[in-house]
């Protein structure tokens, strides 16, 4: 079955300047889907102009005109990332939020997840600096009543948004523009607003200047909630600078 909806990323949502924040716009995608979704970010998304969601068989792509931008498919086996690790305590979030990069040193301080130029009322906010004792990024979350899907529940999208940012912070290249190419988000339990979470990233893998991360968000009780497999590409002029930064850690 074929169909589609005409849909705007509104700048709102944005990432690094002038582009959806990658997350947000995976979420799009796995809303589509309807389930663990494995995504592909193939072009930068423009804000605040007409695109289209196909829902193509179990698929799904978000279009600009004739370029696609972001492509979906159904996870189709377990999500590969055992162990996850246990959420953090109040001391090491402080110690994660403690390094988080300034204003200054932020490579997208308007992002709707992470910039700290946003104001929390319009934003996540989501300040998972990378502990550099644990290497884990990490933070709290209280999610806003506007965040709810017509359900009275976090919808999909803000969820895959709050694991995008938390697992780029893991990989420790603060000062490196990576793009999301790859992510692979898994929904278990969608919360109501204002619930108390946590959410954490940290590093898997990397390959030169690529590199593999996951994100999870536990509730209160501990419980994982969500979590998601990252891909992350530093682009080809920051390869010996990545390749160097690889050798100190």
């Amino acid at each position: 079955m074929h169909s589609s909806d005409p849909i705007i990323v509104d700048s709102r949502f944005q990432g690094p300047d002038g582009m959806g924040n990658g997350g947000y716009v995976s979420g799009l995608v796995a809303e589509a889907i309807g389930g663990p979704a494995k995504i592909r970010l193939k072009a930068p998304t423009p804000l605040d102009i007409p695109l289209t969601l196909v829902r193509d068989g179990s698929g799904a792509r978000l279009m600009d005109g004739d370029r696609l931008l972001v492509e979906g498919e159904p996870l189709g086996k377990p999500l590969d990332l055992d162990p996850l690790p246990s959420p953090p305590g109040a001391e090491a979030i402080e110690a994660a939020r403690g390094s988080f990069p300034t204003v200054d040193q932020h490579m997208a301080p308007n992002c709707f997840v992470c910039g700290p130029k946003r104001d929390p009322d319009d934003a996540l906010h989501l300040l998972t600096g990378c502990d550099p004792a644990t290497h884990l990024a990490a933070d709290h979350w209280v999610p806003r009543p506007d965040l709810a899907d017509d359900d009275g529940l976090v919808a999909v999208r803000y969820f895959c948004a709050a694991l995008d940012c938390p697992s780029y912070f893991a990989t420790g290249l603060i000062d490196i523009p990576a793009l999301l190419a790859g992510f692979a988000p898994r929904i278990e339990r969608r919360p109501q607003p204002g619930e108390k979470l946590t959410v954490t990233g940290w590093p898997i893998m990397r390959d030169g200047r690529k590199f593999h991360s996951g994100s999870v968000i536990h509730d209160e009780a501990g419980i994982p909630i969500a979590m998601a497999r990252a891909f992350w590409v530093a682009p080809d002029e920051f390869a010996d600078y990545v390749a160097n930064e690889g050798s100190r850690r």
